[in-house]
């Protein structure tokens, strides 16, 4: 558990924090992890954030690959340990080649064979260094995505980005080895 946010006691809930892990609990997460150790310090937060989590994770039109890809893509970005630790095994199940994962980790191109899988990654890694696509990436996405797998795309990304910032700052631990053994 974090020592900047300490795990909640189950008894020192209140009742809207008590309604976010029923909630978490019933759904496709089956309990509070990661960065809703945290999140759950402000219940209406924690609530809409998984909420859109799950939406986009569970029942979003990215196939799983392209999904996982992205996260991967923010987790690299930030360095976000939690992250990287959690989904890294869940793209590999899906079918992203680990050795593009691994040249992704190491922050290199992954030169991934699948040009959709390259393609969301560029996308995701051009948004992610300048927070906006020029016109060509723009049609290239569009076009290969279609504009709703588009506009989901860039709904990962930021909230991928959300919980990355959640996690770093409050320091939410992994196991060893960590995959970015430089970042705090």
């Amino acid at each position: 558990m974090s020592a900047r946010f300490p795990e909640l006691p189950a008894e020192a809930l209140d009742e809207a924090q008590r309604a976010v892990v029923a909630a978490m609990t019933a759904g496709p997460r089956g309990g509070v992890i990661g960065p809703f150790t945290v999140l759950l310090r402000a219940p209406a937060v924690a609530d809409a954030v998984q909420r859109l989590g799950a939406g986009l994770r569970f029942s979003g039109m990215l196939d799983d690959r392209l999904r996982e890809i992205a996260i991967l893509t923010v987790s690299r970005r930030w360095q976000a340990q939690f992250e990287w630790f959690a989904h890294h095994p869940i793209a590999v199940t899906a079918g992203v080649d680990p050795a593009a994962l691994e040249r992704l980790r190491n922050g290199e191109d992954p030169r991934f064979a699948d040009p959709a899988e390259q393609l969301v990654w560029r996308l995701s890694n051009t948004v992610l260094e300048r927070g906006r696509l020029d016109d060509a990436d723009f049609a290239a996405g569009r076009d290969a995505l279609g504009e709703p797998r588009l506009v989901e795309l860039l709904a990962v990304l930021g909230y991928y980005t959300l919980l990355s910032f959640i996690l770093n700052v409050g320091e939410v631990p992994v196991p060893e080895p960590k995959p970015f053994p430089d970042a705090r």
